[in-house]
């Protein structure tokens, strides 16, 4: 079946190409990870931590608005908030090449109502159900991740019921 569910790998390595770099670690288990890329990148600037994506927009943005040909983000942390920060940085014109993640664990998801449009966080993997947090219908959390969204997308998981 083809997909579009991320393979995160792991150990990710800092891109030998790159300059300038923005290290960018979400939660406990990241910090490891940070400080590793911080040790082997050259021109690195100082890792920047949060327990969630939420803490560390700010600091994102800045190195996004800074950034130049060689620049490269690294970010480490749960799923739901590494794709939070990638789908930020690919939204104001990074590319997919300028950015590598590492995943610490894949406890939480978010996903997209189709429907009504609504984000909703769940613990629910793809496959599964979760009720929508906008309209309140149950979705079938496909297995498609959205890079611009940095979520799962749901659908009305009786949909089938209605042909």
């Amino acid at each position: 079946m083809r997909t579009s569910l991320p393979e995160w790998h792991e150990p990710v390595g800092v891109d030998p190409t790159g300059r300038r770099f923005a290290i960018i670690g979400i939660g406990p288990g990241a910090r490891e990870i940070t400080r590793r890329w911080a040790r082997s990148a050259p021109g690195a600037s100082r890792a920047v931590h949060g327990d969630r994506a939420e803490e560390v927009t700010g600091a994102l943005d800045a190195q996004l608005r800074a950034a130049r040909v060689g620049w490269r983000l690294m970010l480490a942390g749960p799923e739901a908030d590494v794709l939070a920060l990638r789908s930020r940085a690919i939204t104001a014109g990074a590319v997919d090449e300028e950015i590598r993640c590492q995943v610490t664990s894949r406890e939480r998801l978010v996903v997209h109502c189709a429907h009504c449009a609504a984000d909703t966080e769940t613990t629910a993997s793809p496959g599964a159900e979760a009720r929508c947090g906008g309209c309140g219908q149950p979705l079938h959390i496909y297995s498609h991740v959205s890079r611009f969204r940095g979520s799962y997308l749901g659908f009305r998981a009786d949909v089938e019921a209605f042909r």
